[in-house]
């Protein structure tokens, strides 16, 4: 039995590999320290996750040449006195950098389950199953923290600035340059970069918590959230359910965050106050598309992107329509917007797919090339645009939250 860092009950997807067992192709496995360093080599280049068991005794920098590929470090509590894996998960996740999942195992306690959390852990192996509800109390007393520390978590001054909204009328001073000389420099510096590396710089210039990204976790989105990933899996990623979506959207969503690891998926929707009074009925998608796909997307992406001084997106210029010209970076209002796909071809994409043995949307296989909301979304026939079946019949290709600058004021 495992335990999330929210308090979540779920089953363990790794599979412990004894030193002297066999290990399998295809399942994501999790095996001794000294096994893992005898066959580091091909244990990371394997194409399912490989996690090891790390012992508290053991320095952690052995594991930094293989950071980026391993996909779970469990570190071992022997007994409630002895703390040294503390330690362990703090230099893992603030000295090194370490974004995979961090798990506590061994003689993991009530007692300790807080400052497990505080120190970076992710996940938690209770020795007996009822202590699960006990732990769930333990992290639900506290939501606020006043000091950084390897989790991640933001500390509550910055959490004042980061949420302090703007007058109404006012943009947000987000603190980067969105000026149209800025911009010229910016494409020019990445004319030739690859994705992962536009993605990199993004991570790396826009100041701590202000950078996000948006995905509908649609037909092609496994791809881009794949190179977060593997850049920062605590990175914000907004994700806007409609209302409307398809099941197999949000089932979608659920399947990739855990394949993927991805640690800081945030799903937003609609105001339902607003939904109630301007679609109570529910028909506003037939009545007038563009005024529904404003009241459910683009007026709740504007409020949650005010902290944010920019976000990241996965359009690409072979979706065509307004997006053929797509530069990789342009201004939103006084945000910038990071376009890190928008040179690639659909094969660059089915080639991160291949690789990564990305899981594929459902409906993909079902003639769906571009998925949106239920009543909108159509399949694609041969010879189409990629995006024909969005808005089909209507003179629509955009929802319109890329159309303008959003901003507070967007939906007054």
């Amino acid at each position: 039995m495992l335990l999330t860092d929210d308090g979540e009950i779920i089953d363990d997807r790794f599979t412990r590999v004894a030193d002297e067992s066999p290990i399998p192709d295809d399942a994501p496995i999790l095996v001794s320290a000294t096994r893992f360093l005898e066959r580091a080599s091909d244990l990371t280049h394997r194409h399912a996750p490989v996690g090891v068991i790390w012992p508290n005794d053991k320095n952690v920098s052995e594991l930094v040449p293989f950071i980026g590929k391993i996909a779970l470090v469990a570190l071992i509590f022997p007994n409630f006195r002895d703390g040294r894996a503390y330690s362990q998960a703090r230099q893992l996740r603030e000295r090194h950098g370490y974004r995979g999942e961090l798990r506590a195992t061994g003689d993991v306690l009530r007692d300790q389950f807080l400052f497990m959390l505080r120190a970076g852990f992710d996940s938690f192996e209770p020795r007996k199953e009822h202590e699960a509800a006990e732990f769930t109390r333990t992290i639900s007393r506290y939501s606020v923290y006043y000091q950084p520390t390897g989790d991640g978590r933001i500390p509550a001054l910055q959490l004042r600035v980061a949420h302090k909204r703007p007058a109404h009328g006012e943009e947000c001073d987000v603190g980067v340059d969105a000026s149209p000389a800025n911009l010229a420099r910016l494409n020019q510096v990445l004319d030739d970069a690859t994705p992962t590396q536009i993605i990199a710089n993004a991570i790396q210039t826009i100041p701590n918590g202000r950078l996000a990204v948006v995905s509908s976790f649609g037909i092609e989105s496994a791809a881009l959230l794949k190179l977060v990933a593997d850049l920062d899996r605590s990175l914000p990623i907004i994700f806007l359910d409609t209302g409307w979506l398809f099941g197999e959207t949000l089932a979608y969503r659920d399947e990739l965050v855990g394949y993927l690891g991805l640690k800081n998926v945030r799903t937003i929707k609609p105001s339902a106050a607003s939904v109630a009074t301007t679609d109570p009925d529910y028909s506003l998608w037939a009545r007038d598309p563009g005024a529904c796909c404003h009241l459910r997307k683009v007026v709740p992406l504007a409020e949650t992107l005010t902290p944010f001084a920019a976000w990241i997106t996965g359009r690409k210029r072979y979706q065509g329509a307004e997006r053929a010209s797509l530069p990789i970076v342009e201004a939103d209002g006084p945000r910038l917007k990071f376009n890190p796909f928008a040179r690639v071809s659909p094969k660059d994409i089915a080639a991160i797919f291949r690789s990564a043995r990305l899981p594929r949307h459902p409906l993909s296989w079902f003639g769906f090339t571009s998925v949106g909301c239920v009543p909108c979304t159509s399949q694609v026939r041969e010879g189409e645009a990629i995006r024909a079946g969005r808005w089909r019949g209507t003179d629509r290709t955009e929802c319109g939250i890329h159309v303008r600058s959003l901003s507070p004021t967007t939906g007054t």
